[in-house]
This record gives structure tokens, sequence and C-alpha cells, in this order.
């Protein structure tokens, strides 16, 4: 990714994606693309390039996975009483995926949030988007 135009880019993958291989998942599909859009925003505005986006699944579960190149700037989430134009992303995230957790790598910084499989959801036991 290499700025804010790809963010539309990535959601419509992720969306085009869910529709061909996994129908009926319409919801868990705008959720993932929407978390796609906030972490991979959040690297882009305060992380350093290049911007990776991942969709992982196995049998339990999805995994977005978000990497930059900035090990030194943790995600942060922003005080309930902010109030300008931003800062209520990781909040987001936090309401929609199960799990929001990141970690340094050898040259970044990797940021991945997770989301249940549907107890009928149907296709490959792994996939990469």
């Amino acid at each position: 990714m290499a700025g804010s135009d790809d963010l539309r880019t990535i959601r419509t993958a992720i969306q085009h994606h869910f529709a061909a291989t996994h129908p009926g998942q319409d919801q868990l599909a705008q959720q993932i693309a929407l978390v796609a859009t906030e972490l991979a925003g959040n690297a882009l505005r305060h992380g350093l390039p290049p911007v990776t986006v991942k969709l992982l699944r196995d049998q339990d579960c999805y995994v977005l996975q978000v990497n930059d190149r900035d090990p030194d700037r943790a995600p942060h989430r922003a005080s309930r009483q902010h109030h300008r134009g931003g800062g209520r992303g990781l909040r987001i995230v936090d309401t929609l995926a199960e799990q929001l957790c990141w970690h340094p790598t050898v040259d970044g910084k990797s940021v991945w949030a997770s989301f249940p499989v549907p107890k009928d959801g149907t296709g490959p036991v792994t996939e990469s988007v």
C-alpha cells in the first residue's frame, strides 16, 4: 500500500473475496473490510511504509494482519473524550473484532485482528487474500 487511495481497493477486494468464496457472509465481510481500512489507515498515518495487508483463515478464525516498518510506534487507543477528527479507529476495531493485538517484527510491527469463522462457514481450511 502506498496511500489512502489503496484503502478503497482493500475494502473492495475483501468484499469481492467473500462474495466469491463465502456467499452469505456479507456482514462478516463488511466488518473485516472496515477493520482492514481502519488498521491500514492507521499504518499509513502513523507507521512507516511499506504497509501490507493480509487476510488469513484457518478452521476457527480469520486473521487480518497489517504490517508497517515502524517498530517504535505502538498502536494507541485515543481517550473516549477525544473530539478531534480521528482517533476512534482502534475503538471501532475493538467493537468488531474478537481480538486486537500487535507485536514487533524484525523489520517493523504487525497489528492483527481476529474474527471467528461462522459455524456454518464453508470453503477451504486455509486461505489468504
